[in-house]
């Protein structure tokens, strides 16, 4: 397990959940130190657990964590302090963020390439071989990883955070608190090809890409730039790893997208929509608000309804679930007809015979 940057009291862990925007109410010592997550089972004295899914209930009462955070209806079955609000599992993610906040250094680190003109906050920092391009704007507790290229004209919001060997092209923009995972290109050039005489022209892909506010983009994600207009991330997007983006993709705020997906050019996602694994999207369609594509499936026309969809093409899951029975049955259903042909077969003969 990674170790922790910080340590808190549970007193500061419940100031710092109220602050989040939960009620929590906490039962036990406030002084009590926690240094560390981990499950209810290997949780042993100054680690905080959580139980978020009741088929680890048998565990709670033996845990050794110095405290658990639970749900008011199991409260009275724990055995150690806690720290009781409605949803265990968020109020993780935000411990965590809290415990395990990666340590700032604040500087441009002497082996870093940066450009004259590139404009840097003093509390930023560079990681050792970053190159910055002409006219970069880094803001606020801003962190730029190790190897990092950031080409001319790239901003970056305040708090967002790019890990090792992220190359952002050149006027690409990324809003506040982003966090863009290792080996992801973000802008480079959209797959834009003319034919002229049996040969392939290259088309200059002239637009940018416009990441929003709070958005996650995991390892290896390649997000491809506008051919003329921009390719466009809105607000609290989470993207897996080794997801394709093409260019003038339009992504809707809160749009949620596993691994392995890919969306082909000028495709256009609404709001709140969800992309399971090795899904997909072909370009020049539209889906609508709140609709799910899952594992595998592939929208190839505009969906106009929220709901849920998949198989190839995607279609809603009612459909496709019987679609998948009957496709599963189809020896039995081939077998049944060649048998009723034999018996017509044989009607047809005894009637010709009278």
């Amino acid at each position: 397990m990674a170790q922790a940057s910080n340590s808190l009291t549970l007193q500061a862990i419940v100031d710092f959940l109220t602050e989040k925007g939960f009620e929590p109410v906490l039962r036990g010592d406030a002084s009590l130190k926690i240094k560390r997550i981990e499950r209810l089972s290997t949780a042993k004295i100054e680690d905080i657990s959580f139980l978020s899914d009741e088929k680890y209930l048998k565990e709670l009462s033996s845990s050794q964590a110095s405290a658990v955070l639970v749900q008011p209806k199991h409260a009275d079955l724990c055995t150690t302090a806690a720290v009781i609000v409605d949803n265990p599992y968020a109020a993780y993610a935000f411990i965590a963020q809290k415990l395990y906040a990666p340590v700032e250094t604040n500087g441009i680190h002497q082996s870093a390439v940066v450009a004259d003109s590139a404009r840097i906050s003093t509390n930023a920092t560079i990681s050792p071989n970053a190159v910055i391009g002409e006219g970069v704007v880094i803001d606020d507790h801003v962190v730029v990883g190790a190897g990092c290229v950031l080409e001319s004209g790239v901003r970056l919001g305040k708090n967002t955070r790019l890990a090792p060997n992220v190359t952002i092209m050149n006027d690409c923009r990324l809003g506040e608190n982003c966090i863009v995972e290792a080996g992801s290109v973000i802008g480079g050039d959209g797959f834009g090809w003319a034919k002229h005489q049996g040969q392939w022209v290259k088309i200059p892909q002239i637009g940018r890409v416009i990441i929003g506010n709070c958005v996650s983009i995991g390892n290896n994600v390649t997000i491809d730039r506008g051919a003329i207009e921009d390719t466009v991330i809105e607000d609290n997007c989470i993207i897996d790893n080794l997801v394709h983006i093409a260019h003038n993709v339009k992504i809707g705020s809160g749009t949620a997208i596993a691994g392995q997906v890919g969306f082909a050019g000028s495709a256009v996602v609404g709001k709140n929509c969800t992309f399971a694994g090795q899904s997909g999207m072909v370009g020049h369609i539209e889906l609508t608000d709140g609709v799910t594509i899952m594992g595998r499936g592939v929208a190839t026309h505009s969906i106009h309804q929220a709901g849920v969809y998949s198989g190839f093409p995607a279609v809603p899951i009612a459909e496709w679930q019987k679609n998948a029975i009957y496709a599963k049955n189809l020896a039995k259903f081939s077998e049944k007809i060649k048998g009723l042909n034999q018996r017509l077969s044989k009607l047809e003969k005894k009637s010709n015979e009278t």
